[in-house]
């Protein structure tokens, strides 16, 4: 009787050997699982079964070329071919694209009248924005040309209002972005900012890059984090930041976290937010909220926040 077929699922004992001397006596085949099989004996059964294949595919490729030689290969070829001539097609297009694009990002004064307009004065983009290099406006528009820019300098401006207005103009983009992003009004922080560094004159914000006053509470912190000034108190320390802008996003992370954050109920109402930073004791200064309404107010700073 013809033993059983084995399949993937299904394995035999056939490698045991009896070595003893006596009649040998018929042993049943013994049934095992896939998953009780040795890793050697599925290596050697698949190794088996690619050989397999491998020969049935010879032998009918060498069938294939004794009929009909070569022609066999054709429908092959053929669509090798087209699949080649497609991909250089498209390669093609892409190229022939991108540079009929390009020309249109250039402008040229007969096309963009606009583009003559002269720049107006102020409207760099601070450098200390991360990842964006300092640039001016050339007019994009007629109508953005035409604007009236409120923080530029007057003829009737004293040395002292020149220095605000040339501080706004560096971060007014940068208060703008931070309201955008946190919902802080952007008149709360250019007041801040004005009042806490001097317009940028003090020497926390020339030597630690610290517009806001920002203090150290850290019991350990790493050299370079901060350094001792005078303020209230001569152990008062304050923090150290690689460049204005992170000390402007340092502000905005403080005044959405902790005992500030309910007065990102107030909105755009910067008088409540002045009121509030008072009373929250954000400084010592009792006329602290007077001097940003007074600041906000004398620089027309509420029009940051439209």
């Amino acid at each position: 009787m013809n033993a059983p077929r084995s399949n993937d699922f299904v394995w035999y004992n056939t490698f045991s050997t009896d070595f003893s001397t006596g009649p040998r006596k018929p042993r049943p085949h013994v049934r095992r699982s896939f998953k009780a099989a040795p890793l050697w004996l599925v290596l050697k059964r698949l190794g088996s079964a690619l050989r397999k294949v491998g020969a049935a595919w010879g032998f009918r490729m060498r069938r294939h070329l004794a009929d009909r030689g070569w022609a066999a290969f054709l429908p092959w070829i053929k669509r090798g071919t087209v699949a080649g001539v497609f991909v250089v097609v498209l390669h093609q297009h892409v190229s022939f694209h991108v540079q009929q694009e390009a020309p249109l990002a250039r402008t040229t004064p007969a096309a963009h009248p606009a583009a003559r307009q002269p720049v107006v004065e102020g409207a760099s983009l601070q450098p200390e924005w991360p990842g964006k290099p300092a640039t001016h406006s050339t007019g994009a528009s007629a109508a953005a040309a035409e604007a009236p820019d409120f923080f530029a300098d007057s003829p009737a401006d004293d040395a002292e209002t020149r220095r605000a207005k040339a501080y706004i103009r560096r971060f007014r983009k940068v208060a703008r972005a931070e309201m955008k992003k946190f919902g802080i009004p952007a008149s709360i922080k250019m007041a801040q900012a004005l009042v806490e560094s001097r317009a940028g004159t003090s020497r926390l914000a020339r030597e630690n890059n610290n517009h806001f006053g920002i203090k150290c509470f850290s019991k350990s912190c790493k050299k370079g984090h901060c350094s001792n000034f005078g303020d209230d108190h001569h152990k008062d320390f304050f923090r150290i930041y690689p460049t204005a802008w992170e000390s402007w996003r340092a502000h905005s992370l403080m005044l959405t976290q902790g005992r500030y954050r309910k007065l990102l109920d107030y909105g755009t109402d910067y008088r409540k937010w002045a009121y509030g930073l008072k009373e929250l004791g954000y400084a010592t200064d009792p006329s602290y909220a007077e001097t940003l309404i007074r600041t906000i107010e004398e620089f027309q700073l509420w029009r940051l926040d439209r």
